[in-house]
């Protein structure tokens, strides 16, 4: 909505919603002050016009990847989105009402729309596509989307919209994905945003970065357009199996092509997509180029087998990975179940890595997880072997075999041990988490109260959180307080949790010397592209210089200004 105001004299006012008939509905709870600086401000309906600092989070290892580029920067933080689509109603019908076909399968039908993606400053607007995303979350009634743009929004033509559905801080995923970027580790990011579809509002999101050759380009290789290698995402079906256990399988490509390395992101131009030998020769290479490793240097303590296995394999990023997977107990990713986690060849730079992605299960504790079998109280003070137990049912060959080599471990405990004195801490993680409350405060409520009431005949899971839920996340009572006790519990709040796990891992790490914090591989020099903490030089924001101007936005559809 927009609209202009004719008067002498403007000093507070505020909105009201109206109905058909101009009656009115709902009135703001909050009085505006009418100035220069917020006149051409695009407003949310009962929602304070925020100018946010988003507290930075430390970065104690040395840069590897640019994470972004000129034309394709991080998201800013400190702005919540908010995104309006109108799609054909029968399309966005069906995927409301069945995100699963015969209560088996995914539905990957797509809703065409008309897309309006709206900041305090700017807008954009195109033609593009919604569809239902993941699996775990099509389980819930707030479901999780994605979007397609025919024109690039801040350099992008896909983007991802994960629903927090069970998530009672809003906070979790946003958190880790800011911890693996604090290390260095590429990963997709987002910022918030209030999502309406076909005048069906659905509340708060993270709005991150999809996994695309875009994405891959601009925060691996420093440009957007770079030309990229080939990724698997690693698929394991847990606890029975079978997983994506990395272990050589023979010389046939066709070998690998058995649903647990599923082929995703690879230049199209080059590779036939009905060419398994092409398709499936990289991970057939990878697992090949491991086992001579393991079975040349298994018992080689010399830097002879750091120096081959850096031929081929990002070690330090692996191992910051690791490192962050410990830290937040991540229970749905690489070190535990081997899943979520995409292996990349690099033609850059000739080798393999991990990238980290969709992170829904973290900072909870071992909740009621089936993988464990130690007791709880083990597990949450353990952050050396706490997804490799002898008795996991999960195949951990590729990992225990590399923490076998003495100076890969020393490396993984001395990122662990600066990871969880010099980030992972109370005392830099809480003003960043709090300046994260007072961007949503106002949202929170507003988005619990819609994920119980959204209007669709599909019978999913509702979880009802309150204001109340999202505060407990954000403290805790430490009046005698029994850490014994707390630890045999299974979840934990967030402020909780961050306490807990890492006293535990620097306890863990107490002996550790810190004083080398030298990269094991990969130690190259990227300040052509990025400063000293890994910010992107030139990252002033393309945002308004890609968006056009609206002057006043709305949640309701029928809005009057009140002057006072």
């Amino acid at each position: 909505f927009t609209g202009v105001i004719e008067a002498d004299n403007i000093n507070e006012y505020h909105y009201v919603s109206l109905d058909d008939t101009n009656n009115v509905i709902e009135e703001e709870t909050i009085k505006r002050t009418y100035s220069d600086a917020n006149a051409n401000l695009n407003e949310v309906f009962n929602r304070s016009n925020k100018n946010v600092e988003i507290k930075d989070l430390p970065k104690p290892f040395k840069p590897m990847f640019t994470m972004g580029s000129k034309k394709f920067k991080p998201f800013p933080k400190n702005v919540i989105y908010n995104i309006y689509a109108k799609c054909g109603e029968n399309e966005y019908s069906d995927l409301i009402n069945n995100p699963f076909v015969d209560g088996l399968s995914t539905n990957k039908n797509v809703a065409n729309c008309t897309i309006t993606i709206v900041e305090p400053n700017s807008k954009f607007q195109t033609d593009g596509s919604f569809h239902v995303i993941g699996f775990g979350s099509r389980k819930y009634k707030k479901l999780s989307f994605g979007m397609k743009f025919n024109n690039k929004f801040l350099g992008r033509k896909a983007i991802k919209l994960r629903a927090m559905s069970f998530d009672s801080s809003l906070i979790r995923e946003p958190l880790v994905i800011e911890l693996f970027k604090s290390v260095g580790v590429p990963v997709q990011e987002g910022a918030y945003a209030r999502l309406t579809i076909n005048d069906q509002v659905f509340g708060l999101y993270n709005m991150i970065d999809s996994f695309n050759d875009r994405w891959m380009g601009a925060y691996i290789h420093g440009d957007e357009k770079a030309k990229i290698g080939i990724t698997y995402k690693l698929s394991s079906k847990h606890p029975m199996g079978p997983y994506a256990d990395l272990r050589y399988l023979g010389d046939e490509p066709e070998l690998y092509e058995r649903g647990t390395y599923l082929v995703d992101e690879y230049e199209k131009k080059d590779i036939n997509p009905e060419d398994i030998n092409a398709l499936y020769t990289p991970i057939m290479n990878f697992t090949k180029l491991f086992d001579q490793w393991v079975n040349t240097y298994g018992n080689d303590q010399s830097q002879v087998a750091i120096d081959e296995l850096k031929k081929f394999l990002n070690i330090e990023s692996l191992l910051r990975l690791m490192v962050v997977e410990s830290l937040v107990m991540a229970l749905d990713n690489f070190w535990l179940i081997i899943g979520n986690t995409a292996l990349y060849y690099n033609p850059e730079r000739g080798n393999y890595q991990f990238i980290p992605f969709d992170f829904d299960e973290a900072f909870y504790g071992s909740f009621g997880n089936e993988m464990f079998t130690q007791p709880k109280a083990e597990i949450m003070q353990d952050c050396i072997h706490w997804a490799d137990q002898e008795d996991s049912p999960a195949d951990h060959y590729f990992t225990n075999n590399l923490l076998a080599h003495p100076q890969i471990k020393e490396r993984y405990e001395v990122i662990l041990a600066i990871a969880s004195r010099e980030l992972f801490d109370s005392k830099y993680l809480t003003p960043y988490i709090q300046s994260i409350v007072e961007l949503i405060k106002e949202d929170v409520d507003w988005n619990f109260y819609l994920a119980a009431n959204i209007q669709s005949t599909y019978d999913g899971r509702v979880q009802q959180y309150t204001l109340q839920d999202f505060e407990n996340n954000l403290s805790y009572d430490k009046t005698n307080y029994d850490r014994e006790e707390r630890l045999n519990h299974s979840e934990y709040g967030l402020a909780e949790y961050i306490d807990l796990r890492g006293d535990s891992c620097r306890a863990n790490t107490a002996n550790v010397n810190t004083s080398n914090n030298q990269n094991i591989s990969d130690d190259v020099d990227i300040s052509q592209f990025v400063d000293a903490e890994g910010n992107l030089l030139d990252s002033s924001s393309s945002a308004t210089s890609s968006m056009k101007k609206l002057s006043l936005l709305f949640i309701f559809m029928h809005i009057i200004l009140l002057l006072l």
